[in-house]
């Protein structure tokens, strides 16, 4: 029971983070235009601005779908950290801890949070869908 908890709530957590990623992504590609970004990112002095507007782009899409579906969680949760601490150092260290302010509160939770959900594996995820799937297929060839 306990295992299915501790499944259930990562679960969650890897939906709530991975959707807000996503949503960041979504953000930057349609609503305030890659273009823009990288203008953005030139003007904090970020190196190759365009380039780095479409790399955290895909990380925050293709990372945050990662988290969603559960599948190569390890290199999604380190990408996605890299990023929120480059943000941290390029753009929000100087105004302090809280993101109120906006300091580096909220990106310091993502990358924590894109780490630990990277490392700690869990039952429901799409590769577990079909190792369980397995598993059931061969107790019942073998009933």
């Amino acid at each position: 029971m306990q295992h299915h908890l501790r499944d259930a709530a990562l679960l969650l957590a890897r939906l709530v983070i991975g959707v807000t990623f996503v949503l960041h992504a979504y953000q930057k590609f349609v609503l305030n235009g890659i273009g823009n970004v990288g203008s953005g990112f030139e003007q904090m002095g970020i190196p190759l601005p365009g380039i780095a507007a479409w790399f955290t782009a895909l990380v925050e899409l293709l990372g945050g779908l990662a988290l969603i579906l559960g599948v190569l969680l390890p290199v999604a949760g380190v990408l996605l950290a890299a990023i929120m601490l480059g943000a941290l150092v390029t753009a929000h260290l100087s105004s302090g801890f809280f993101a109120t302010d906006g300091g580096f509160e909220y990106v310091l939770v993502l990358a924590a949070a894109s780490l630990a959900l990277g490392f700690s594996g869990s039952a429901y995820t799409v590769p577990g869908l079909f190792r369980n799937r397995g598993t059931s297929d061969r107790a019942a060839v073998n009933a």
